[in-house]
C-alpha cells in the first residue's frame, strides 16, 4: 500500500486496515460492489501518485473468470462478500456478507471512506459509521436525473419513497462523486448542497485513438467467431451491452431492419450476454449471423479492439446512469449513437461532431440518426479526431486520478 506496505493475504490485509496511521499516508477505503480490472487498475494508479493509500472493498468476490480472481500477494483489495455476481441480481436490498463484515470495517483504521452507492444496507450502514467516528466520507453515484422521470404514478411514488430515503443519506455525507452531469442534476433534485458535488468519472485505459485497419478487425471479429470471408469489404457498427431489457437492443433491430443496412454493406456486432438472447435472435430472425451477430461474451481486449475500429458504436438504452462504453469508444476516436437517457452520452455526444442522440425508446427516430450516420461512411472517418479531443478534454477533466487525490487533501484538511 502506497509502496510501504505490501499485503501479503486476506488475514494481513486485515489487520493492516486495523493499524495506526502514525506516520503514514492519508488512508481511503474505497466500498465497491463487484471487483473489476477497471477499479483494480484505478487503485494501483492511484496508490502509484504516492498521496495516499487506497484500499478496495467490495461486496462480492471476484468473477471466477477474472484476473482478480487471481491477485498477486501484494493485493490492495479485500472481497467482504460470499455471493457470485448473479446471485446478486436476485433481490436489490440483500447480498450475502462474510459474518466478520461489519467487524473488519468496524476495526479499521482510515482518514477517508468512498461508498459505491447507496443501494445496499451495509453502505448505508457504511455510511452512518462513518458519521459516527467523525470520519469524512464521500458517496460515488452514477445516478442519472434522466431515468427520474417517465410520466407514469409508480415513478411518481419512488421518487417520493426515495427523498424519504436520501434525506437522511445526504445528510451524513460529506461529498457526493457523480459519474456524469446528468448525475449533478440528480442529486441537486434530491436535495444534495452544489457545494457537496463534484463529477468524477469511472476510470478510463483508453491510450489513445485507434487507426481503422481492416486486417486487425477480421482478427477480432475472427475471435467472436464470425466468419470474416462473408462479410468482406462491410462496414461496421459495434454495441458492448448485457442482453437485458435497459439495453434497448430490440430498438436496433428494428431501426437496422427498417433502413436495410444489411443490404447496404453494414453489420451490427453484440458483445455481451444475457436473458433476452433467444428473444433478440428469433427478432433478428434471417439477419441472425447475417447481418446481426451476438457474439457473447468477449475478452476486454477484443471489445476494447472492436470499439476502436467500428465505425461508429452505439448504445440504444433505455435505461443508461452513465454508460462507459461510450467514454471508451469515443476514447478510440469512435463516434457514437446513443440514446439520449445514457448520462455519458449527454456529456460526450455532440450532434453531427462526435456521435448522434436519438429519443431515448423511439425506434424511428433511432432508424433517423442511423440513416445520417451511415450514409455518409466518410464523414464518420472524419469525425473521429473530434472525438478523441472531446474524450481528452473530458477525461482530462473529470478523471478520478485527477479528482479525487484533490478531494482526499481537502477531506484531509490539507
Amino acid at each position: 500500500m502506497g509502496h510501504e506496505k505490501l499485503l501479503a493475504n486476506e488475514t494481513a490485509t486485515i489487520e493492516y486496515l486495523a493499524t495506526s496511521l502514525k506516520s503514514r499516508l492519508p488512508r481511503v477505503i474505497w466500498f465497491q460492489n463487484t471487483p473489476d480490472h477497471y477499479f483494480a487498475n484505478m487503485l494501483d494508479e492511484l496508490n502509484a501518485l504516492g498521496g495516499a493509500e487506497y484500499v478496495g472493498l467490495f461486496f462480492s468476490p471476484p468473477p471466477a473468470d477474472s484476473v482478480l480472481a487471481r491477485l498477486p500477494e501484494n493485493s490492495h483489495c479485500l472481497f467482504i462478500g460470499t455471493g457470485g455476481v448473479q446471485q446478486h441480481a436476485v433481490g436489490w436490498s440483500t447480498r450475502p456478507m462474510r459474518p466478520d463484515a461489519e467487524k473488519i470495517i468496524a476495526a479499521a483504521v482510515f482518514d477517508v471512506a468512498i461508498v459505491g452507492g447507496y443501494d445496499y444496507p451495509i453502505k448505508r450502514w457504511i455510511i452512518q459509521h462513518c458519521r459516527r467516528l467523525g470520519r469524512p466520507v464521500a458517496l460515488f453515484a452514477d445516478s442519472n436525473i434522466h431515468a427520474e422521470f417517465d410520466g407514469t404514478a409508480k415513478k411518481a411514488l419512488k421518487r417520493l419513497a426515495k427523498r424519504l430515503l436520501l434525506r437522511r443519506i445526504i445528510g451524513n455525507l460529506d461529498k457526493v462523486l457523480c459519474a456524469n452531469s446528468s448525475g449533478v442534476e440528480y442529486w441537486k433534485y434530491y436535495g444534495s448542497p452544489a457545494s457537496s458535488l463534484l463529477i468524477s468519472t469511472y476510470y478510463s485505459d483508453v491510450c489513445g485513438a485507434t487507426l481503422p485497419d481492416h486486417s486487425f478487425r477480421d482478427g477480432l471479429l475472427k475471435r467472436c467467431g464470425i466468419n470474416t470471408e462473408t462479410i468482406r469489404d462491410r462496414r461496421l457498427l459495434f454495441t458492448a451491452a448485457r442482453l437485458v431489457p435497459a439495453k434497448g437492443l430490440h430498438l436496433m433491430i428494428s431501426a437496422y431492419r427498417q433502413q436495410d443496412l444489411a443490404a447496404k454493406g453494414w453489420i451490427w456486432v453484440v458483445a455481451g450476454t444475457g436473458p433476452l438472447e433467444a428473444e433478440l435472435r428469433q427478432q433478428a430472425g434471417e439477419l441472425d449471423n447475417n447481418g446481426i451477430y451476438l457474439v457473447g461474451v468477449q475478452p476486454h481486449d477484443v471489445v476494447k479492439g472492436l470499439a476502436g475500429q467500428a465505425e461508429a458504436f452505439v448504445l440504444p438504452s433505455v435505461y443508461e446512469p452513465h454508460g462507459i462504453v461510450v467514454s471508451e469508444a469515443m476514447g478510440a476516436g469512435t463516434p457514437v449513437i446513443a440514446s439520449d437517457a445514457a448520462g455519458a452520452a449527454i456529456d460526450l455526444v455532440e450532434p453531427g461532431i462526435t456521435g448522434w442522440l436519438f429519443r431515448n425508446g423511439d425506434a424511428a427516430d433511432l432508424a433517423r440518426v442511423l440513416k445520417e450516420a451511415t450514409d455518409d461512411p466518410h464523414k464518420l472517418a472524419a469525425m473521429r479526431p473530434a472525438c478523441r479531443a472531446k474524450f481528452e478534454d473530458w477525461y482530462g477533466r473529470y478523471s478520478p486520478l485527477v479528482v479525487v487525490p484533490k478531494l482526499v487533501a481537502e477531506l484531509c484538511g490539507k
